[in-house]
């Protein structure tokens, strides 16, 4: 659930087709995803889950799949 919501999002962001990403696309400027649109991205889900993402981890988060699993560890605190 999370990962289609996050995936969602991102899409939305940069204009894209949920078809076209999945939890392992890299958030790289290969598929589209620049530094910008990963910060409207955090901004996105800090609404939408009610949760804040530390800055400092932002620059950790290589693909989709990894800000799902940041993102739960954060809902389950």
């Amino acid at each position: 659930m999370t990962l289609d919501i996050i995936i969602s999002l991102l899409c939305e962001v940069i204009s894209a087709s949920e078809n076209d990403l999945s939890g392992r696309t890299p958030l790289t400027p290969e598929y589209d995803i620049e530094s910008i649109d990963i910060a409207k991205l955090m901004i996105e889900i800090e609404k939408r889950f009610e949760v804040t993402i530390h800055d400092e981890d932002v620059h950790t988060f290589q693909t989709v799949n990894d800000v799902v699993k940041y993102v739960d560890a954060l809902i389950a605190e």
